[in-house]
């Protein structure tokens, strides 16, 4: 198997996120989503974005969805993440083209936000957020130490 440096620095931050998470017992978004976030370092706009949207999904499944139907386990999971990938679609779909590839928004994987809103709905906000954000730092600082190109 070939290891890119894509593929090192999602597989740090897995490994970040299971120290963490059996550390503390908080979970940092899912394990794969420092490693992707952190791929977006250059493009904090990106990431940023990608915060808002998974606030969005949060309030529109909790708030919205939540209640008109019963979602519990599996199935707010699943609406978490098609209300994420909704929501993204829209976005791109608004902002002009040129926009959505300069600040990455095209690279961000469309799983990533449902995972944080599902994170959010489990432990809150600050939890997942700082958590999160710590991992990304942790990821980004051990693959510039290890001189990956990010």
């Amino acid at each position: 198997m070939l290891l890119t440096d894509i593929s090192i620095i999602i597989i740090l931050g897995v490994i970040f996120s299971l120290l963490f998470t059996e550390i503390t017992g908080v979970l940092p978004a899912g394990l794969v989503v420092p490693g992707y976030l952190t791929l977006l370092m250059k493009f904090p706009q990106a990431i940023l974005t990608t915060f808002i949207i998974s606030i969005l999904t949060y309030l529109i499944v909790f708030f919205g969805i939540g209640k008109v139907t019963i979602l519990y386990g599996k199935r707010k999971f699943t609406a978490m993440i098609v209300v994420a990938i909704m929501l993204e679609f829209i976005m791109n779909t608004f902002l002009p083209v040129d926009y959505v590839y300069i600040t990455g928004l095209a690279s961000v994987g469309i799983i990533v936000p449902g995972l944080i809103a599902n994170s959010i709905q489990r432990q809150g906000l600050p939890a997942t957020f700082l958590s999160t954000s710590l991992m990304v730092a942790i990821t980004y600082g051990c693959a510039t130490l290890l001189n990956i190109t990010i």
